[in-house]
């Protein structure tokens, strides 16, 4: 008899932990955010290696603005234009984006721009390869990069290219 009682309660043990793995499994799993944040990021710095403008009008909001410490506020067609120039000055140009952080409508990340300033740009070509670092903070509404912050070292870039910062005339040297 005893044998019988813990055989059944065994079983409906058994049968409860069954039912209880099964709901679970079955739940809606909630989708990682990070997952489509990092297919536009990914698109977003294919467009600035390969250079087919016309592929941010699918992942940019149609109101995105661009901040950063080195110019004005940029819409999406004036960000066309600032890619543009660079792929001219730098035909070469390559953009990594690494040691990524994504949330749910927010990712950062740091970005390795090089190239070698060959093409015409607001300076004449100076023939110099370059390597530069920066930060961008990019934010996301349905599906969409709404707006991007970023921040980069023109001092370096300048340096690299075999410029020189000169004191302002008028000064005691």
């Amino acid at each position: 008899m005893k044998s019988l009682i813990r055989k059944v309660l065994f079983l409906n043990i058994s049968i409860l932990i069954a039912t209880f793995v099964f709901i679970a499994g079955c739940q809606q799993q909630k989708p990682d955010p990070s997952q489509e944040l990092k297919t536009l990021v990914d698109k977003y710095i294919e467009v600035w290696n390969n250079g087919n403008l016309s592929e941010l009008d699918a992942i940019m909001d149609s109101n995105y603005v661009h901040h950063s410490n080195q110019s004005p506020d940029v819409d999406i067609d004036d960000l066309k234009k600032v890619i543009s120039g660079f792929r001219t000055a730098y035909p070469d140009v390559k953009l990594v984006w690494e040691d990524e952080i994504y949330s749910e409508n927010k990712s950062a990340g740091r970005w390795i721009f090089t190239g070698t300033n060959t093409g015409p740009g607001e300076m004449p070509p100076t023939g110099k390869s370059v390597r530069i670092w920066g930060e961008s903070i990019l934010h996301y509404a349905n599906g969409k990069i709404t707006e991007e912050w970023t921040v980069y070292d023109n001092q370096s870039l300048m340096e690299q290219l075999g410029y020189t910062m000169m004191p302002p005339s008028g000064t005691n040297q």
